[in-house]
């Protein structure tokens, strides 16, 4: 899909990786964003920059708690409004919290189904919309074991898998919208202050090489414009993104395997 003059909601958006996602989309030409995040005091400043340096009305700030489903549900309905459609969503909301690991599930994982299913209603073809892509932010820990992290890691394996689920012919025959998955290496450090007590953020570093925001967000907008529905997309050590083929079924039981069970 072209970015250009596109209709885009980016859920995480005030900071770090969100917000260099939304100034890469709209370097590209996104007619409109709109921001969702938590901290408004930063989307504010964000929305300001934005509409300063891309023209009136180009973006636009909606505070939410993306944990709170109702309000979550308000602000997406309030978003398209706001647009007047949608073309594209980025659910990049993410923590990291190895002790509230019900707060790391509701932000990682239900929040981002919540984003996706609503996105997938408003744009599907079924029911009237023109298609779309919707690009789910898992990690590199989303396809590796993290023992230093696992809540955080099995979040995002649970992103990988959602995201290829609804991706399968079933969903996307009737739909006509992609469903991407972007799996980011580390982007800067400022995530690690959240670790729990007892890791340190050299047991990180020793798996993980920082990278700039910037990368990533060149990555986006690659994958937007030419992946294939279901992908799955990794950008690590500064380097371009690229696919990685994750298998659809379980391998299958030699013979002896079989006679031995």
């Amino acid at each position: 899909m072209q970015i250009k003059d596109k209709r885009v909601i980016v859920i995480g958006a005030a900071s770090s990786l969100g917000l260099a996602f939304s100034r890469e989309l709209l370097r590209n030409g996104a007619s409109m964003i709109v921001m969702i995040d938590i901290r408004q005091s930063l989307g504010q400043q964000a929305e300001q920059t934005f509409n300063s340096d891309f023209g009136r009305k180009r973006a636009v700030f909606l505070h939410c708690d993306v944990t709170n489903n109702s309000e979550f549900d308000a602000t997406l309905k309030e978003a398209i409004n706001i647009l007047g459609g949608l073309d594209i969503v980025i659910n990049n909301a993410s923590v990291i919290n190895e002790t509230d690991f019900s707060r790391t599930i509701d932000v990682n994982v239900t929040a981002l189904i919540r984003g996706t299913i609503l996105g997938i209603q408003q744009m599907r073809k079924d029911s009237g919309g023109k298609g779309g892509v919707v690009v789910n932010i898992s990690s590199i820990a989303g396809l590796r074991a993290v023992p230093e992290l696992p809540v955080y890691s099995t979040t995002k394996h649970a992103v990988v898998s959602f995201s290829r689920s609804f991706a399968q012919p079933y969903h996307y025959e009737r739909t006509n919208v992609k469903v991407i998955v972007l799996c980011p290496g580390l982007a800067d450090t400022s995530v690690l202050e959240d670790l729990p007590q007892g890791i340190s953020n050299i047991d990180i570093l020793q798996n993980y090489q920082p990278q700039r925001v910037e990368t990533i967000a060149h990555g986006l907008v690659y994958v937007i414009r030419c992946a294939q529905n279901g992908s799955v997309w990794i950008s690590e050590d500064g380097k371009p993104v690229y696919e990685v083929q994750l298998p659809d079924t379980l391998p299958q039981k030699s013979e002896i395997e079989l006679k031995e069970n």
